[in-house]
């Protein structure tokens, strides 16, 4: 999870909400671009087309904004909170997605210390998500990048847990190939 950076300083960010809590425009529109880097790119590691990206972030820095009042400072940062707002707001996105395309084959064993992107630089590791079916690239963000438990995953996104290790093994088996091809000689990954 991304936390807030040191140029967010509290005390600004305590102003601005309080201008949200008062439904000041000003105010939203400072927040909404003090958290957009982070934010898009949340949303971008679940909708690869940045229009779809966009209006799933606008759509829960809407759901930021009606919901202000039930922040509690006293619970952890306002960034975390914030984060995890649009993060479900991609998730609730996501339960419309067509899963059923996919074998639900239980016995599927994903490690779960064995992270095939554990190695890499972010911004070859959003390069690297683009090879995967938008599914398979949902369930691998919030099991990988995320650190969701499959059962969690199987929660929010209501599948079975023979689909989500399906998924996470498919994503092993199309990244296998361009992890090698990435790694010269094979190093840090183990495929």
């Amino acid at each position: 999870m991304l936390y807030l950076s040191g140029n967010h300083r509290l005390e600004d960010i305590q102003e601005l909400i309080k201008q949200c809590a008062a439904n000041d425009r000003l105010g939203q529109e400072k927040l909404y671009r003090k958290f957009y880097p982070a934010l898009f790119l949340l949303c971008r590691k679940f909708f690869p087309e940045q229009a779809d990206a966009l209006e799933v972030l606008n759509d829960g820095m809407l759901k930021v904004f009606r919901n202000i009042g039930q922040y509690r400072d006293d619970k952890g940062l306002f960034f975390n909170w914030v984060y995890t707002v649009v993060r479900n707001t991609a998730l609730d996105r996501l339960k419309n997605v067509k899963w059923n395309n996919y074998v639900d084959v239980e016995e599927i064993n994903v490690p779960a210390t064995d992270n095939p992107l554990a190695a890499l630089e972010l911004a070859d590791i959003y390069k690297l998500l683009d090879v995967l079916p938008a599914a398979t690239r949902v369930i691998c963000i919030l099991f990988y990048l995320e650190g969701f438990a499959i059962n969690e995953i199987c929660a929010r996104l209501q599948l079975s847990a023979g689909t989500v290790k399906w998924h996470l093994s498919e994503t092993r088996s199309r990244l296998r190939p361009v992890l090698l091809k990435y790694y010269s000689k094979n190093q840090g990954y183990s495929g």
